[in-house]
């Protein structure tokens, strides 16, 4: 797990501010859930703080694509959770949702199953 944090902290590192990019819909979540583009991209790039890293394939656009959630403290009462996926030259945000510390225990609770 550790290695993983390591690898997409440093992959996340090779993409300037400029070459990220938000889905449409993740535009949408992040207008419902008053969360700001820059403290996405803030967070984005504060590699202590990200504490883990889950690799998913999702069907998109009729091919198989390879997404990461990454999960944030943010602070003491809440995390992040960023869906990403990296393309050559830019680095996309699929999804953000921001969580308490009870939604974070009962999600802890599923992966430790």
């Amino acid at each position: 797990m550790r290695e993983l944090i390591k690898n997409i902290s440093n992959k996340i590192e090779n993409y300037p501010p400029n070459q990220i990019e938000f889905t449409q819909y993740c535009f949408g979540r992040m207008k419902e859930r008053n969360i700001k583009k820059n403290i996405v991209i803030t967070t984005l790039f504060s590699k202590n703080n990200l504490y883990y890293v889950e690799e998913q394939l999702k069907q998109h656009q009729g091919e198989i694509e390879k997404r990461y959630k990454l999960i944030f403290k943010i602070s003491s009462k809440y995390s992040l959770i960023l869906i990403i996926a990296f393309y050559p030259k830019v680095l996309k945000v699929v999804n953000v949702i921001k969580t308490s510390k009870g939604t974070e225990k009962k999600w802890r609770k599923t992966i430790l199953k």
